[in-house]
């Protein structure tokens, strides 16, 4: 007893029903069958899964029953030599099934992610190498000292750039005179540009053009001496002129050097304005990768944890199930072995029919394994450690559907009670087969509302793992429910990846939440209210867009969003599945909280577990999870 004491889990989520037909089923038993046939050819299924017996291992503790995680498996027969070998046959191979079944999903859940780390880490490699190039282009580890480098490098150039301009301006200003001057024979200007240099030859000039004026008055202009002067005075203009043209060129040169520094110049002022034009832009395409870059790092981290955990796991199979008793035959005091019944007939049988039990074959074994999906709402509850916030029955009339394909809801109307408080207004809905759906609604949202009641929550997301899980239709019913009891709610369609909302309601979904982020679209426009609501208010998905991450993670969403706690009491977010889509993380970081839907019989334990993870890392509340679907 003490043994059992000590293995024991009260608060155990293990199906045991299900592990036990699962380790009769025919698919499980076949093989062992097959060996069996080789001792005992008339051996078959039906044989063995009439007399055998498997049951879980219970105790007493103060007065109640509780359960273990042992199992005993018995097996009666006539034969006590055929009982040893087929309890000694059994117990051998249940150990090696579960070993390889423990391989098998290892294998196969390490080969799933191993598909989705690759193009996970090809999408972080990606997005940290336009961060690298977006961190070198406009230095946005200091993104202010860069705005202010840049501010300051603009006034720089565009001092250099007058500067350069003046200059400019007076060197084409001084050439295009002195070139005049020079046309006309006048190269007298050189001196002002090198008196030191041109100053002996306009002496000589000044003195050959004395010595003409002084000659000419003595002698005849064809005579020698007049001769000799004005070839003396040729030669100096000539010297004079090829001295200007060459100071005309420099002069040139230097002018096409200023043009040129001008133009480069521009070139960096304008490069510059650009960079400070793009800077708001670049700075919000940077926020955007560096928020999908940790989405990514996050999903791939939890990738690699649950990766190492499945490869530890596969080391470990060997122990993960044990004999603790060897199959044994039962006796009595006298060592005579104890029937399994005592049927008196008239022939007066001789030979009993020998009751074997296997003692103790208890195995430790996995849940993942053969207990894949919730089947009470008690066992969510314990597996996932999170509130049960409601449990929603199968309803028929939410099935039921009209001849136009249309599903029919039941009504819901709000009637207050005596003591005219709003918050004890509750619903009640005309046809009574509907009232146990509406009052689980009601449930729900009460719950939702007392999980503070200092600050009553005014937004959450309502999500699930994956597809089909009824969350969409818990959002519109929960709406619902609220604005019966006064509540002006707004029911936001966040999934634009499979809009689902608008077919439920009746709406339009020409234009929505979608159109509203990438256009002009007021709110008045796209919010639609419900013809027999005035409190429900619809903000339907809208046109499917090519890449709703980024709207969602706009800035304009987190406007709209703030807008929506000011124009309304209640807002609920229908988002796409948690698993391998970060639309719904997105959203659940900017509510009060996250409600996850888990459908009874359908949703696995390990997406729910992966889901809550993920949530988890990321530090969003999660207020609780819903049971849908209980029969």
């Amino acid at each position: 007893m003490n043994k059992i004491k000590s293995s024991a889990e009260d608060g155990s989520s293990v199906d045991y029903q299900s592990l036990t037909r699962v380790l009769k089923s025919p698919e499980v038993l076949i093989p062992l069958v097959n060996k069996l046939q080789q001792r005992y050819p008339n051996f078959d299924y039906k044989n063995l899964n009439s007399r055998l017996t498997i049951q879980r291992v219970t105790f007493l503790r103060d007065g109640k029953q509780g359960g273990t995680k042992l199992l005993d498996i018995s097996y009666r027969d006539r034969d006590p030599k055929r009982i040893k070998y087929v309890l000694e046959e059994m117990a051998k191979y249940y150990v090696e099934y579960m070993g390889k079944e423990r391989l098998k999903v290892s294998k196969q859940s390490l080969d799933f992610i191993a598909k989705q780390m690759s193009p996970l880490q090809q999408q972080v490699d990606k997005l940290q190498q336009e961060l690298q190039i977006l961190r070198i282009n406009y230095n946005f580890n200091q993104p202010e000292l860069r705005s202010r480098s840049l501010s300051d490098q603009l006034d720089s150039i565009t001092n250099r750039r007058l500067e350069v301009q003046v200059q400019l301006a007076e060197s084409r200003q001084q050439y295009e005179s002195y070139k005049k001057r020079s046309l006309t024979g006048d190269n007298r200007w050189i001196v002002d540009i090198s008196p030191k240099s041109y100053e002996s030859l306009m002496s000589k000039v000044n003195e050959i053009e004395s010595q003409l004026a002084l000659s000419s008055t003595q002698f005849y202009e064809n005579s020698l001496p007049i001769q000799s002067l004005r070839e003396k005075q040729q030669s100096l203009r000539n010297l004079m002129q090829r001295e200007a043209e060459s100071v005309l060129f420099q002069m040139k040169s230097q002018v096409g050097q200023l043009e040129a520094r001008e133009r480069l110049i521009t070139n960096s002022q304008n490069l510059v304005q650009a960079k400070i034009t793009q800077m708001p832009q670049a700075q919000r395409r940077y926020d955007e990768i560096q928020l999908k870059l940790e989405l990514a790092k996050d999903t791939l981290k939890l990738f690699l944890e649950k990766q190492k955990t499945l490869q530890l796991d596969a080391g470990q199979i060997d122990s993960s199930w044990q004999i603790i008793s060897k199959p044994q035959l039962v006796t009595n005091e006298k060592g005579d072995l104890d029937p399994v019944t005592e049927k008196p007939t008239r022939r007066q049988l001789a030979i009993a029919l020998v009751i074997s039990s296997l003692l103790g074959i208890a195995i430790g074994f996995l849940v993942e394994v053969l207990n894949t999906v919730f089947h009470t709402p008690e066992e969510i509850k314990s597996a996932t450690k999170r509130p049960l916030l409601g449990v929603i029955p199968i309803a028929k009339a939410i099935k039921i559907k009209s001849r136009r394909g249309e599903s029919v809801p039941p009504k819901f109307t709000s009637v207050s009670s005596p003591t005219k408080s709003a918050s004890l207004k509750r619903i009640i809905v005309s046809n009574y087969k509907d009232f146990p759906v509406i009052e689980a609604f009601h449930y729900l949202y009460t719950n939702i509302q007392l999980l503070n009641a200092e600050h009553p929550i005014s937004s959450l997301t309502i999500t699930s793992t994956i597809k089909g899980e009824g969350k969409s239709t818990v959002a519109v019913y929960l709406a619902k429910t609220a604005s019966a009891v006064g509540k002006r709610v707004l029911l936001v369609d966040a999934n634009m990846r499979f809009p689902q909302v608008h077919t439920y309601l009746g709406l339009s979904n020409m234009r929505g939440l979608s159109d509203t982020l990438t256009s002009d679209l007021s709110l008045n426009e796209a919010i639609q209210r419900l013809p027999d609501d005035d409190n429900l208010f619809v903000l339907t998905a809208g046109t499917v867009p090519s890449d709703p991450i980024t709207l969602l993670s706009s800035r304009k969403m987190h406007y709209l969003m703030e807008q929506f706690l000011v124009l309304f009491d209640l807002v609920i977010y229908d988002t796409p599945p948690l698993i391998g889509l970060a639309d719904g993380h997105l959203l659940a970081s900017q509510t009060d909280g996250t409600v996850l839907i888990v459908k009874i019989e359908k949703t696995d334990r390990g997406m729910v577990s992966k889901a809550l993870d993920q949530l988890q890392v990321a530090d969003f509340k999660v207020l609780g999870v819903v049971a849908n679907g209980v029969k």
